[in-house]
């Protein structure tokens, strides 16, 4: 009787090895998949972080501002820091800012710099840094009770404090940081319009874990961060497509960008001097003088966190600068900070840097356009 009991039992340890490694299979190819989307992501990107992050860069001391996102190294020095109430630049264990001395021992140089990796959001025990609630952001508002998208939003917001939604002058020509998608979400810091709390998207609070429901769990590549384009139908129905939502947006923050485009060129005889900005060299490199009436067309630009314009002159030559650094004749701005075009720019900005057009927030979207549109006019 003992011989069938032993191979029982021996079935038994088998099958049980079997299962064990099977499993263990199957983790080590999810984790190679999860892997293989994120190379896939924006995340990845090293030449970025390397170029935004890396003190011994470009960007030197400056690091301390970029890297805390950028980089992984720079997050996790920056991440205590913030969650200690001071959402402001990377700083030295006994507050002083820090430099370039400190920003290399980090691990923000050229050679060791690293883009955003799986360590930078998760734990040892794949638990994510952030949940429920975030700190102070530096977008001047704390995002409370959006789940998981806690750890997103530390980093995906306009980073430039908080927005007075009535100051005539905002005394400067920033841009909103492109990633603004934690003030459009919560539906906060922009101009004209009177927002407080009134304007907070149901996918901020409602749907569970807010980004991490539609970009993470809804996807199927999930580690792209990239939301299907089936998601808004697995709430709202299969007729309601992330298409329905965008068609019109889209059409509404082309008419913003053409009003503002327009107001620029019923203006244009205020710019005559013109410093100019190298893509290339990401620096200025010139001062020209131009005679306004040769000012055919105007696009709208981003130059290193400030809003700016394209310039294309008669016969073809193509000019940027930053809004900022055109002037009149007399060495005057061309458009003072306290001019609304500047305004309605941020709005702009911070609407197209969300980059979701409309999904995110539509009754936050349409109410800044149209109310940055009435101001305009």
């Amino acid at each position: 009787m003992r011989a069938p009991h032993r191979l029982t039992s021996l079935w038994i340890v088998l099958f049980t090895l079997g299962l064990v490694f099977g499993l263990g299979v199957a983790i080590v190819r999810a984790q190679a998949d999860i892997q293989a989307q994120w190379a896939r992501s924006k995340h990845a990107n090293r030449l970025l972080a390397t170029l935004e992050s890396s003190a011994d860069g470009f960007r030197g001391p400056a690091a301390a501002h970029c890297g805390r996102c950028h980089a992984q190294q720079g997050f996790l020095a920056w991440l205590p820091q913030l969650q200690r109430g001071n959402p402001g630049l990377i700083t030295k264990p006994d507050g002083a800012p820090a430099d370039v001395p400190f920003l290399l021992g980090l691990g923000l140089s050229r050679r060791t710099v690293q883009p955003i990796t799986c360590t930078t959001c998760h734990q040892d025990d794949f638990r994510l840094r952030q949940a429920g609630s975030t700190p102070l952001l530096p977008a001047g508002f704390r995002a409370i009770g959006v789940g998981l998208g806690a750890q997103c939003m530390l980093c995906h917001n306009s980073r430039n404090g908080a927005i007075v939604w009535n100051q005539e002058d905002p005394r400067r020509y920033t841009a909103p940081h492109t990633s603004s998608q934690a003030d459009v979400l919560l539906g906060k810091n922009v101009f004209f319009l009177d927002y407080g709390n009134n304007f907070i998207s149901p996918h901020a609070s409602f749907i569970g874990d807010s980004c991490v429901t539609c970009h993470v769990r809804f996807s199927q590549a999930s580690h792209t961060f990239k939301a299907d384009a089936t998601s808004c139908a697995r709430c709202h129905g299969r007729d309601l497509t992330m298409e329905r939502v965008q068609g019109p947006a889209r059409t509404m923050l082309r008419e913003l960008e053409a009003t503002i485009i327009a107001k620029i060129m019923a203006n244009r005889s205020r710019i005559q001097v013109v410093r100019v900005w190298s893509a290339r060299a990401y620096a200025y490199v010139d001062t020209v003088t131009i005679d306004p009436a040769t000012i055919q067309r105007v696009d709208l630009v981003e130059i290193a966190g400030q809003q700016g314009i394209t310039l294309t002159l008669t016969g073809g030559r193509r000019i940027q600068s930053q809004l900022g650094e055109l002037r009149d004749a007399q060495g005057r701005p061309s458009f003072a900070t306290s001019d609304p075009i500047v305004r309605a720019g941020w709005n702009y900005w911070l609407l197209r840097g969300d980059d979701s057009f409309g999904v995110h927030n539509p009754r936050f979207f349409r109410q800044v356009i149209l109310t940055t549109l009435e101001a305009l006019r």
